[in-house]
C-alpha cells in the first residue's frame, strides 16, 4: 500500500504514476489501479461501477467468476441499464451512480466490481504476466549455456556502478559508484524486481504532444476532459496529495496534504523488467540499421510518465546527460532553458539538447551528469534488453511469453537518418509560451503551495 516512511521522509507503494491507487480499500494497489480505467471518462468512460457488474452478469465466463467469488448477481437491474451503460460517463455530470439501484443491490454491484479488480490483480501477479524467466533470470540461476555477452555483462556492471541505476531499480546487489569499488554485500535471496516502489522527479520536459492539453472544450455530451487546457501541469504525487485534477481524492488528508510540496513532480519508479518487451514481428524498441544496411523494423514505445522519451538509448542518454554543462573536464552542454521544440540552432533535441523540466521541484540529483561514454550507454541498453521475460534457453529466437504473438499492428520502419538517438524527432512540435499559459490555480494554487514556482 502507499505509505509514508517517516525515517526516510519518502513515499513508497501505491500504483499509477502518481500513486493514487493507494490499496487502502482492497489492500492491493494493483487491484484498485485496475478499477480506474473502466470508469475514467478519459479512458473507457463507463458511467457507473455498476455497469461493470452488469456486463459481468452477461459474460460467458460468469460461471467461473461465481465459482471463485460466489453467486452474487441476483440484482434487480433497471430497464434502462443498457442505455445508461452505453452512455459516456461525462454525460451525467457529477452523478457517478446513474444506474438506479436499491441500497442492497448497490452493495452487491460494488462487491462484484471489487472482486473483478482483485481478479485482475491476481492475474497480474501470476506467471502469465510476471514469469521471471528473462535471460538475466536464467543467467542468475546458472542455467547451462546461458551467458551474458561482453556488452550485456559490461552493461550489468554499469547498471550497478557508474550508471547508478540500481539505487532505484534495485536488483538485489549493492551499488558500486567509485572506480575499483568491490561489492561486499550479500545477494538478495529473492527474484529482483528492479524497482524500489518509490517516487522520483527525473526532470522530464513538458511533452506538448499529450492530447490532454488540447481537450479543453466540451465534447458531444457536454463533458470537458481538461478545463485547464494548456495551463495543466503534472505535479505527479504532489497533485494526488492535494486531491488535484486528473487524479483521485487523497484518502489520508490532512496528514499527507502537508507533505505535497516535498513530492511535487515525483512519479512512481517503474520496474526495469520487460522495458524492452516487443511482439515477435517488431524485435526491438530501437530504430536503426541492421548489419546489412537495411532499415530495422521496431516497436515504438514511449518511456517515462509522459512518453517524452522514445527509445531505451534516449532513456539512458537522458539519465547520463540531463544536467551536463561545460566544465574543465570537457563535458558538453546538454541542459538548456528552453521548452520542447525550441532547442537552439546547432543542437538536436534528445541528443545534444534537453529542454527544461516541467517541474523543477524535488529533482533527483543522483543522475543527470553520469559521465558515461556513448559505448557505455549502449551497453546499459544491452543489459536492459536481457530483462525481457519469455527467454527460451533452448531456442533464444522464440519467446515463451504467453500471448506474445497477439499484436496485429504494424511495426515502425526506420527512416533515412533515423537512429535510436533521434527516434521520434520527426514528430516534435513546439511547446506554447508557458508565460502566457501559467500553471492553473487548481493545480499550483492549492495550499500548501509548491516550494518553487511551476512554469
Amino acid at each position: 500500500m502507499l505509505n509514508y516512511n517517516t525515517t526516510q521522509g519518502l513515499f513508497f507503494g501505491g500504483n499509477f504514476w502518481d500513486g493514487r491507487a493507494t490499496g487502502m480499500k482492497l489492500q492491493a494497489p494493483d487491484a484498485e489501479q485496475a478499477q480506474g480505467p473502466p470508469v475514467d471518462p478519459l479512458e473507457m468512460g463507463s458511467p457507473d461501477i455498476a455497469c461493470i457488474a452488469w456486463k459481468l452478469s452477461q459474460a460467458v465466463y460468469r460461471p467461473l467468476f461465481e465459482l471463485v467469488w460466489g453467486a452474487d448477481f441476483d440484482i434487480n437491474w433497471p430497464s434502462n441499464t443498457e442505455q445508461v451503460c452505453s452512455t459516456p460517463q461525462g454525460a451525467f455530470g457529477t452523478n457517478i451512480t446513474p444506474v438506479a439501484l436499491s441500497a442492497v443491490d448497490r452493495t452487491k454491484a460494488t462487491n462484484i466490481y471489487d472482486h473483478w479488480g482483485q481478479s485482475l490483480s491476481f492475474l497480474e501477479r501470476s506467471k502469465d504476466i510476471s514469469p521471471f524467466n528473462s535471460k538475466f533470470d536464467w543467467y542468475l540461476k546458472g542455467t547451462a549455456g546461458v551467458t551474458l555477452t561482453a556488452d550485456e555483462m559490461a552493461g550489468y556492471k554499469l547498471f550497478n556502478g557508474k550508471g547508478n541505476c540500481n539505487s532505484c531499480h534495485v536488483d538485489g546487489r549493492s551499488t558500486t559508484l567509485t572506480p575499483g569499488q568491490t561489492d561486499t554485500g550479500n545477494t538478495a535471496s529473492v527474484e529482483p524486481l528492479f524497482t524500489c516502489h518509490g517516487f522520483a522527479n527525473e526532470g522530464l520536459p513538458l511533452n506538448p504532444r499529450i492530447s490532454l492539453f488540447y481537450e479543453s472544450r466540451a465534447d458531444g455530451v457536454g463533458f470537458t476532459p481538461n478545463p485547464d487546457g494548456l495551463r495543466y501541469r503534472d505535479l505527479g504525487l504532489g497533485n494526488f496529495l492535494r486531491s488535484g485534477p486528473q487524479s483521485f481524492p487523497d484518502p489520508n488528508q490532512p496528514e499527507w496534504l502537508s507533505l505535497a510540496p516535498t513530492a511535487d513532480g515525483q512519479m512512481q519508479v517503474m520496474t526495469a523488467r520487460d522495458v524492452a518487451l516487443t511482439p515477435p514481428q517488431c524485435p526491438t524498441t530501437e530504430a536503426g540499421q541492421a548489419a546489412n544496411g537495411k532499415p530495422v523494423p521496431y516497436f515504438q514505445k514511449e518511456f517515462f510518465h509522459n512518453g517524452y522519451i522514445k527509445s531505451l538509448k534516449q532513456l539512458v542518454h537522458f539519465y547520463n546527460t540531463r544536467d551536463s554543462v561545460p566544465n574543465p573536464n570537457g563535458n558538453k552542454t546538454y541542459a538548456f532553458a528552453v521548452t520542447s521544440g525550441h532547442c537552439p540552432a546547432g543542437t538536436v533535441e534528445r541528443v545534444t539538447c534537453w529542454p527544461q523540466p516541467e517541474v523543477k521541484n524535488n529533482i533527483d540529483m543522483t543522475t543527470g551528469a553520469l559521465g558515461l561514454t556513448d559505448t557505455e550507454e549502449n551497453q546499459i541498453v544491452a543489459f536492459l534488453e536481457t530483462l525481457t521475460d519469455g527467454y527460451n534457453p533452448a531456442n533464444p529466437t522464440v519467446s515463451t511469453y504467453k500471448n506474445i504473438d497477439t499484436f496485429t499492428g504494424q511495426c515502425s520502419t526506420t527512416t533515412p537518418g533515423e537512429t535510436a538517438s533521434n527516434q521520434g524527432n520527426a514528430y516534435l512540435i513546439p511547446t506554447w509560451n508557458l508565460a502566457q499559459f501559467p500553471c492553473a490555480t487548481d493545480i499550483c494554487g492549492v495550499p500548501p503551495l509548491p516550494t518553487m514556482k511551476i512554469p
